[in-house]
């Protein structure tokens, strides 16, 4: 895929996904959910802002980074796997060959497991961007922090699924357990800081 996932029309990169094709895949698209999320934080501080000028630039700013960083990660995960993808049609007859995919196979496996645990991460620093949201949120807006907050969570779950696919691949015992922490460190606890949030919202917004 020569243009970038970013450059695409909604419609298009629905129907990527939907093709056979391995990329992109479940990576691409939960980063794109969290730069969803960040997007949706994102106006409403910016909607507060206009009752409060200059008031929330630094958390306008915040996570308008988050959304960015979240695109780039749309591509660089599919650019990620399309490594692991390229290295499993690598020839494997010779002892020399198997060797060559092998060594291969575990760099981008490596890499392919690097990139989403940090759209997990990403995304859990937009989890907690998301519950300082809701106190500057607007009542009309208030619904918009919380499916921010939701694409934030499911975002940090589809991240940590693509991480482990490509850990259980993974031979280098010392880099999957350093990995796997890491990725514990982003998904433990991101449900208690949904519901907290959900919980506040739904408590402004209930009929």
């Amino acid at each position: 895929m020569k243009d970038r996932l970013v450059e695409r029309t909604l419609r298009a990169f629905s129907e990527d996904l939907a093709s056979e094709r391995p990329v992109p895949g479940g990576g691409s698209a939960s980063a794109y959910a969290g730069a969803l999320g960040a997007g949706l934080a994102a106006m409403v501080a910016r909607i507060a802002a206009k009752k409060a000028p200059g008031q929330h630039d630094d958390y306008i700013a915040e996570v308008d980074n988050l959304r960015s960083d979240l695109l780039r990660l749309v591509d660089d995960d599919s650019a990620a796997y399309s490594r692991v993808a390229e290295a499993l049609k690598l020839p494997k007859t010779t002892d020399d060959e198997k060797k060559e995919r092998q060594a291969r196979m575990q760099a981008a496996l490596l890499a392919a497991a690097r990139v989403p645990l940090e759209i997990a991460r990403t995304c859990r620093r937009l989890l907690e961007s998301c519950e300082r949201g809701v106190a500057l949120a607007p009542a009309a807006a208030a619904s918009d922090i919380g499916v921010g907050a939701l694409m934030a969570e499911a975002a940090i779950r589809g991240a940590a699924l693509n991480v482990m696919i490509n850990l259980a691949s993974l031979k280098d015992a010392a880099h999957v357990k350093t990995l796997s922490e890491d990725l514990d460190r982003a998904v433990d606890g991101a449900d208690v800081l949904r519901k907290r949030i959900l919980d506040s919202v739904e408590a402004r917004i209930a009929r």
